[in-house]
């Protein structure tokens, strides 16, 4: 199959590799993360036989006919969640106690018991034993917007999914997975903005990347998609998350220290020369003005 090069595929040709959101920060995704013990862990082999399985997948897979959501689901999204270790699922779980207004496509578990624990409850309890939802669309539908069949933007869906399940396992599952087969974006209830802060990766292009840039996201797709990052304490997404903290913490410090060791001190200089006369608290007032500006 030929994939239509999309502009995400454009970009990482030019050397920017494609994470839309900002939940990961970058400078881990890109150096930190290749470090950890999860990342190292997936080797040549195992990295090889989950390309060629996805592949498989794709090459079967209809997309120039337009498939619907149904389809979609059973002969793209479900196999790739099985390949990342989700064999313990289940679907359609109304999170309302009547009518069908809340439905998210799946519900997922870290194994088989915690699943048949989850069938003794009514379906809206389920949730409780869950470690993320689903919500998958037809191919290739846009995610941030209506049409192709959606009459709301499939992220708000995803988003209204999230919160109500967050409030009824108070806070037990905060994870939400959105796909339209090609894009998968990952959500999490805990970001400061869970709109904004999701991960996201394009599959489909992924398989047209050069050897080292697609070895490297499908390893990313694996850890941040892959059942095996949903458990464990901490797990890779606490520490992914925690890594991006301090992260942005150094940064913080040393934007503080070239602001105000450096920069400051010279526009305190500068207003001095120009106006030599000027009271010392007029000048410091003058060159905090200018700095906040």
């Amino acid at each position: 199959m030929v994939w239509k090069e999309s502009r995400d595929l454009a970009r990482v040709r030019e050397g920017r590799t494609p994470f839309p959101g900002t939940l990961f920060a970058d400078d881990f995704l890109r150096e930190t993360v290749v470090h950890s013990d999860a990342y190292r862990a997936l080797d040549d082999e195992t990295r090889d036989a989950l390309e060629s399985a996805i592949r498989e997948i794709f090459d079967r897979f209809p997309a120039d006919q337009s498939p619907n959501e149904s389809q979609t689901e059973d002969d793209l999204i479900w196999p790739i969640l099985r390949l990342l270790g989700w064999t313990a699922h289940l679907r359609q779980q109304n999170l309302a106690l009547r009518g069908q207004s809340a439905v998210p496509d799946g519900l997922l578990f870290a194994d088989d018991e915690t699943k048949d624990r989850a069938n003794n409850h009514r379906e809206d309890r389920r949730y409780a034993f869950g470690l993320a939802i689903v919500e998958s669309k037809r191919w290739n539908t846009p995610l941030d917007r209506g049409g192709n069949g959606e009459r709301t933007a499939p992220s708000s869906q995803m988003l209204r999914y999230l919160w109500r399940v967050v409030d009824m396992t108070h806070g037990k599952l905060r994870w939400g997975i959105l796909t339209n087969g090609a894009k998968w974006r990952l959500y999490y209830y805990g970001a400061r903005s869970v709109s904004e802060q999701f991960f996201e990766i394009d599959l489909a292009a992924l398989l047209d990347l050069s050897d080292e840039e697609r070895w490297h996201v499908l390893k990313l797709f694996v850890l941040f998609f892959g059942r095996e990052s949903f458990v464990g304490d901490p797990t890779f997404h606490q520490y992914a998350l925690d890594q991006g903290r301090f992260y942005e913490e150094r940064v913080a410090d040393n934007l503080s220290s070239l602001v105000f060791d450096e920069i400051f001190p010279q526009l305190v200089r500068a207003f001095v020369q120009a106006a030599p006369d000027a009271p010392l608290p007029d000048v410091r007032a003058a060159a905090l003005t200018l700095l906040y500006r």
